[in-house]
């Protein structure tokens, strides 16, 4: 991943009869759009493995505070034809916005070829206990399984759960998603 703090993170299903229009779509417009925006770092979407939602898009933010620009609320105010054609269609979808807190490893050069997603909450009076415990112990071992390059660990400006963890992988021996190419 890139060097920016910030991190916008989509999960969804889209309606089966509109799969193949949407991934058409997020491949050849919506990334591409995105990635136009100053401070969109990367943009790289995953297919789950298992487990529900089916897509997830991650893209990297220089800072959380892209999403409170022109340049974006531009995009967003003003969807493209085919943006509304294809939105509508969108099934379970959960939206986060994070600022990364802690990292460990060492990102590939090229998009990682899975990904693991992990959101959770933590009692607030075990807060920093667990956060030490993540971030010392648990994130380090993780990174230490073969085939792991990296975790970031962030925490939710807007959207819940709290905090967000996402380790990239070169296999999916340890994972929920598969990379999608764009």
């Amino acid at each position: 991943m890139a060097s920016g703090t910030g991190l916008l993170v989509i999960w969804t299903d889209i309606a089966p009869e509109y799969e193949a229009d949407f991934n058409a779509w997020y491949d050849q417009e919506h990334i591409p759009q995105l990635l136009g925006v100053p401070g969109f770092q990367t943009g790289r979407r995953y297919q789950a493995v298992e487990g529900a939602p089916k897509y997830i898009a991650i893209y990297q933010l220089a800072d959380e505070n892209v999403l409170k620009t022109d340049a974006f609320r531009s995009v967003r105010e003003s969807p493209t034809d085919w943006t509304k054609k294809i939105t509508p269609h969108f099934r379970n979808t959960q939206r986060g916005v994070f600022r990364r807190i802690f990292s460990h490893g060492t990102a590939p050069q090229k998009a990682a070829e899975f990904a693991l997603t992990v959101r959770l909450n933590t009692p607030a009076d075990r807060e920093k206990e667990f956060n030490d415990w993540y971030n010392e112990d648990h994130l380090p071992a993780l990174v230490g399984v073969p085939g792991v390059y990296c975790a970031r660990r962030y925490e939710a400006v807007d959207g819940d759960p709290k905090y967000l963890a996402v380790y990239e992988m070169r296999d999916g021996a340890a994972t929920m998603a598969t990379h999608r190419s764009v």
